[in-house]
């Protein structure tokens, strides 16, 4: 079967360890594929604001799938949204309730990312330039309580826990919610909090019926736990070099760590061979 998508994870895949792309290089392969009618797509838990700042002109030459499939974004436009129910957010506001700041809560939405005045990100200079550390406060709402009002429909949230916390935190909320909300290691002791049954995999499969596609078609990369569905789905998928064990078990290749450019190597290599 003819490999008609690629799609890819961006922190720890795509993204150089200072959260960065090689534009240049990404534009050539965005040339070879358009000229084999193959679509790239971006799937990622990240939101829109930052795929734009970090895509520049390219932006409009990819598909966004952005808050781990919540949203989909083709020609740079919102094309498909789905949102959390209201019990559900005022539900999950009412257990993280005190300790916004300390696990650094984030709740992305319709209307933008929330969290509560006198949270203070620790973890992002890992995989973020101070450059980009700057636009994201900038592009963050300071609030002084958390409420649905806010929202206009949430699509995610997350926390910073670090990684000595990680797995604890993953088993407490996955305990809650009868099972309505799932959540997931995204790297560097992250976690996204997902409504069930709305992940990286789910926002693919929205593409698939769009473009009359089968997901052995798809050719995939990835890193964290948050990417596993996704690999699963693919025809091909390739685990980074750098990813968690979980991750490269459920893989069918393995490319070279996002610090050597891994995703470029493995797309330049399989279009010289494909010719």
């Amino acid at each position: 079967m003819t490999i008609k998508l690629i799609a890819t994870d961006m922190d720890g895949t795509l993204l150089d360890p200072r959260g960065q792309l090689d534009l240049p290089r990404l534009e050539k392969i965005l040339d070879q594929l358009d000229q084999r009618d193959i679509r790239f797509v971006i799937v990622t838990g990240n939101e829109v604001h930052r795929m734009r700042q970090l895509l520049e002109h390219l932006v409009s030459r990819v598909v966004l799938v952005v808050a781990n499939g919540a949203r989909i974004f083709e020609n740079n436009k919102l094309i498909q949204a789905q949102t959390w129910d209201d019990a559900m957010v005022d539900n999950a506001l009412a257990h993280f309730k005190g300790r916004e700041c300390r696990d650094q809560f984030v709740v992305t939405s319709m209307n933008g990312s929330f969290v509560k005045k006198g949270t203070v990100f620790t973890e992002l200079d890992k995989f973020m330039t101070p450059e980009m550390i700057e636009k994201l406060y900038r592009h963050t709402n300071f609030v002084e309580e958390l409420s649905s009002a806010l929202f206009g429909g949430v699509l995610k949230m997350s926390m910073v826990v670090g990684e000595e916390r990680s797995s604890s935190v993953l088993r407490e909320i996955n305990d809650l919610f009868n099972g309505h909300v799932r959540a997931v290691s995204s790297g560097y002791g992250c976690i996204d909090i997902l409504q069930a049954g709305v992940h990286k995999a789910w926002g693919l499969e929205e593409l698939l019926k769009r473009w009359n596609l089968q997901s052995k078609q798809i050719m995939a990369f990835g890193d964290s736990e948050n990417d596993i569905e996704m690999l699963e789905l693919a025809g091909i998928a390739y685990a980074m070099e750098n990813a968690d064990d979980n991750v490269k078990a459920v893989a069918t290749a393995l490319a070279p760590a996002n610090s050597q450019g891994g995703v470029y190597q493995v797309l330049e290599n399989w279009l010289e061979k494909e010719g």
